[in-house]
């Protein structure tokens, strides 16, 4: 049996373990209406590659945009965070309405982010 201290002692050890660890980087997916053609995708990816919380290093340069969902996945740099405004802002200066954003799961399930 372990005495009080001893839990305690276990217990903040799992913890400082666990807050040493570093945050992985994040997917995001952002429902967008407008997108319908290639170059409509080429102008939101260009606008949200210039975020400075975008990973370049996943997917193509940061930003997948798939057309036929109108839907906008990009990555997120380890130890950032998003920036909901500069991306919605970015999105709409290209023309396009974002409308929710949803962190992506490992198994892919989304939950969506509030502002």
């Amino acid at each position: 049996m372990f005495s009080k201290l001893s839990r305690y002692l276990a217990s903040a050890l799992l913890l400082g373990a666990f807050l040493s660890t570093p945050a992985m980087a994040k997917n995001y997916v952002v429902e967008v209406h407008g997108i319908v053609c290639q170059f409509c995708s080429f102008g939101v990816a260009k606008k949200l590659k210039k975020l400075d919380f975008i990973d370049q290093a996943k997917y193509q340069d940061g930003v997948k945009v798939d057309i036929e969902n109108q839907a906008v996945y990009f990555a997120v740099k380890e130890g950032a965070a998003v920036d909901q405004q500069a991306l919605f802002d970015a999105i709409e200066s290209g023309g396009y309405k974002p409308i929710k954003l949803h962190a992506l799961a490992d198994d892919g399930s989304r939950e969506e982010v509030s502002p």
